[in-house]
């Protein structure tokens, strides 16, 4: 259902400034984000349009427009939390067949998009079904096992034609016992020995290498990370991507990304590494955050700094492999059947992929970094998606140099508004909500308008004609 009350609020939030907020909600001490007009950057590649698992193991189960629209790029994924008879490797020959299957179908579909594909060897083992009796890579001292395992992937990735648009994602999340439950120090003989093989066979060597991908951000008092960079700089095996995930608190400082680039470079920089060729934050975005407004804000984060990102999966059994993580839905909630369609997040990737093509913007977020902006032009329009993580107050988007856009530095401009505005990712929304057209005037070549944000899932974005 649509939110008819929103939709009212958001029209009077692009009238003129000095309006009274609708809402007693409180601003915050740092509420604008800014697009600065005068400084551009590339055209979006749509690096946030990825997600991990969320694809049918059935192939063209989902309509191919469900990821045409959203422009999908990104896939990961390795069999998880399928039962027997598709458990992994470590259950025998069987159970491995059935898992790389599904993976394989995974990758098939991935790149019947032109997106690329992780592969996670860690689910193919079969870890995600963690028990006393659980194997793991070099138990005792001994890789011999893991050794054929390797070996049997790579032989399955080159039969079967998987080394386009491959990365190998050596191992995911070991600093979380669920999916490592061995000492750090066996993780990291697994990684180095890893690398290492996958670098010696010629067939992929087109094939990317990813890592850690760690549960943890990347800060100098972690040691999965620092004794990880210690060792990839001593063993000279950097990865083609460095790769971690952002899935903690939205209240948490530190989980954003401009915390994160600083504290990666700085440590790089500590070990004698390069800047990363690629940054890919393999899974972001907590489930409160998925929403129409948190969707906006990790576009916005991922889009400022050039990382690749997909968003993360909390979904269970066969629905993980379905989904879209959370962007799509059926009402027969059954897992084969075909009956899908979008909420409010598949709009806002929609939105961004349909109408966000042109040079990117340079924006900046509030001064806590709660709400953040991406900004587009393309056809004679400027386009603005916001988005905001958990919070409801008083928000204010800044168009600074107005004459950059070959506009007058005062006047009238005509602000379209679309909202994307339902709660919970099993509520349909077919299309944006049209808010309709505000004139705004502004003066000293800034455009300024007000949000209030009275809930925390709703987002919206902002078109207005420009002239360049």
């Amino acid at each position: 259902m649509k939110s008819v009350f929103c939709s009212l609020l958001l029209a009077s939030a692009l009238a003129p400034a000095t309006l009274a907020s609708p809402a007693p909600l409180k601003p915050r001490a740092t509420p604008i984000a800014t697009v600065w007009s005068k400084q551009t950057k590339s055209a979006s590649k749509r690096l946030a349009s990825g997600f991990i698992y969320g694809i049918p193991d059935t192939l063209n189960q989902v309509p191919d427009h469900f990821y045409t629209e959203m422009g999908f790029n990104y896939g990961r994924a390795g069999g998880a939390q399928l039962g027997s008879p598709a458990r992994g490797w470590i259950y025998g020959s069987t159970e491995y067949k059935n898992r790389f299957k599904s993976t394989l179908n995974n990758y098939q579909t991935t790149r019947k998009y032109g997106g690329k594909f992780i592969i996670l060897p860690h689910d193919i083992w079969g870890t995600d079904h963690v028990n006393s009796s659980t194997v793991w890579p070099g138990d005792n001292g001994s890789w011999t096992d893991y050794d054929k395992f390797v070996a049997q992937l790579v032989s399955d990735i080159k039969a079967n034609g998987m080394t386009a648009g491959l990365v190998w994602d050596i191992w995911n999340e070991p600093d979380l016992t669920i999916f490592w439950n061995r000492p750090q120090s066996q993780w990291l003989d697994l990684y180095v020995r890893t690398h290492k093989a996958i670098r010696a066979d010629s067939a992929l060597s087109g094939v990317e290498v990813s890592g850690p991908s760690l549960a943890n951000m990347p800060v100098s008092s972690n040691t999965w990370w620092t004794n990880w960079l210690s060792r990839i700089k001593s063993s000279s095996i950097p990865p083609d991507q460095y790769s971690y995930h952002l899935e903690g608190s939205s209240t948490d400082p530190n989980n954003k990304l401009s915390s994160c680039n600083s504290s990666l470079s700085s440590m790089l920089s500590t070990y004698g590494l390069s800047k990363p060729k690629l940054t890919n934050i393999n899974e972001y975005g907590n489930y409160g955050e998925q929403t129409a407004a948190g969707t906006g804000w990790w576009i916005s984060q991922l889009e400022r700094y050039d990382a690749v990102g997909l968003r993360g999966n909390w979904l269970g059994s066969c629905s993980l492999h379905d989904y879209f993580a959370q962007i799509i839905y059926k009402p027969s909630n059954n897992c084969g059947s075909t009956d899908y369609y979008p909420n409010a997040q598949y709009q806002v990737y929609k939105y961004y992929n349909q109408q966000m093509t042109g040079p990117r913007f340079v924006t900046s977020p509030s001064g806590d970094e709660i709400f953040d902006v991406y900004a587009t032009h393309q056809n004679s329009k400027m386009t603005i998606l916001a988005g905001s993580r958990l919070s409801t107050t008083f928000w204010q988007i800044n168009v600074d140099s107005m004459s950059a856009l070959g506009l007058p530095t005062s006047g009238t401009v005509n602000i379209q508004t679309w909202g994307f505005d339902t709660n919970g990712w099993q509520t349909t929304l077919s299309t944006p909500t049209n808010l309709g057209v505000v004139a705004h005037t502004y003066t000293n070549n800034v455009l300024e308008f007000p949000i209030f944000q009275t809930n925390t899932y709703a987002t919206w974005a902002f078109e207005f004609a420009i002239k360049i």
